[in-house]
This record gives C-alpha cells, sequence and structure tokens, in this order.
C-alpha cells in the first residue's frame, strides 16, 4: 500500500502548495509526466534509490534532467525529497498527489473489467452511464480479464457492479448446488 504517513504528508504539502500559487493543473501534469518517467526509465529509479550516491549528485542529475520540463516548484520539491532521504518514497508521493487532486476536483476512479476490449464509443458511453449515476466526473480506467467471459464489472469507491458471465454462471452452480433433483425442493 503507498498511503504511508510520510507519503501522504509531502503530498499533501506539494497540493497545498500548488493550490496557494494557483498552478494546481501544472503541477499536477508535472507530477504525471515524473511518475511516467520514474516507471518507464529503470535507471533513473536505481539512481534516486541508490545508498552511495550522494544527495548532492542525485540533485544535479535530477535537476538537469527535468530543469525545463517542470514548474520550478516542482524542481524544488523533488530537490527537497532528496535533500530529507525520501526519494524512495517519490513514486508513492506522487500517486499520493494524484488521490488528492481528484478528491479536491470531485474526481472518481472508475475501473472497467471486460472479457475484451471495447471499442471508444463503448467506453465513452459506459463512462456517461457512470457519471450520471455517481453525478459527478469519472476518470475510465479499463481492464480486460479474459476469465470473466463476457459481460463486464464495474467498480467506483467501495462499490461494485458485477454483471460477468462467470459470476452468472457461478450463481447458477450455487443455486444447483443447494437443489435436491430427487425430492425437487431446495434443500
Amino acid at each position: 500500500m503507498y498511503h504511508s504517513q510520510i507519503n501522504i504528508r509531502y503530498a499533501k504539502s506539494l497540493y497545498l502548495l500548488a493550490e496557494e500559487k494557483s498552478l494546481i493543473n501544472e503541477i499536477k501534469k508535472d507530477i504525471d509526466m515524473i511518475l511516467q518517467i520514474l516507471e518507464e526509465i529503470e535507471d533513473l529509479k536505481i539512481l534516486l534509490e541508490h545508498p552511495v550516491i550522494k544527495a548532492s549528485k542525485k540533485i544535479e542529475i535530477l535537476s538537469s534532467f527535468f530543469k525545463d520540463k517542470v514548474n520550478e516548484y516542482t524542481l524544488s520539491f523533488l530537490q527537497l525529497i532528496i535533500k530529507k532521504k525520501r526519494e524512495n518514497h517519490l513514486k508513492n508521493i506522487c500517486i499520493d498527489f494524484g488521490d488528492l487532486y481528484k478528491k479536491g476536483k470531485g474526481l472518481k476512479t472508475a475501473v472497467l473489467t471486460t472479457a475484451f476490449e471495447l471499442t471508444k464509443t463503448h467506453k465513452t458511453n459506459i463512462k456517461r452511464t457512470i457519471e450520471k449515476a455517481f453525478n459527478s466526473e469519472v476518470e475510465l480506467d479499463t481492464k480486460v480479464n479474459e476469465a470473466i467471459i463476457g459481460g463486464m464489472i464495474i467498480q467506483v469507491d467501495d462499490k461494485q457492479l458485477d454483471l460477468s458471465v462467470s459470476r452468472q454462471i457461478q450463481q447458477l452452480r450455487d443455486q444447483f448446488s443447494d437443489f435436491d433433483f430427487n425430492n425437487k425442493k431446495k434443500k
């Protein structure tokens, strides 16, 4: 789980600064880019987490890498994280910042799982339906899981709607296992 007190505290600090400076959308873009780079460039992640490399060298490398790509406050924040020896938390701080951003904007994340890839039109229609049901703007993440056979599973926050064929088959199995075919009535 990425919600440690360290991660939340740093993410909240950056979020409050971004809000105060009216740069919330710009810094959110920076954080998304940093998160993407951390996931794509394994060497950068190794560099940040390497205990032998001095903080000053890490700051120098990060500063040259992100200098013209991110806001000055984002860059200062990255430098602060390294100075405080929290660089191994950077990815999770970015994730927590994203969660704070969504909460602040009133966004909900819906996870849609289907047996096959949906068309853009289908995704748009499902997204609109979810937004109408929750009366909130929704960010739709899609997953493909062939094991559900057909149908879909929609999860928003702690609510889940399972309309998958695999679940329906399981429900039928459960019903038949409780049925006594000799007496033609339930046990």
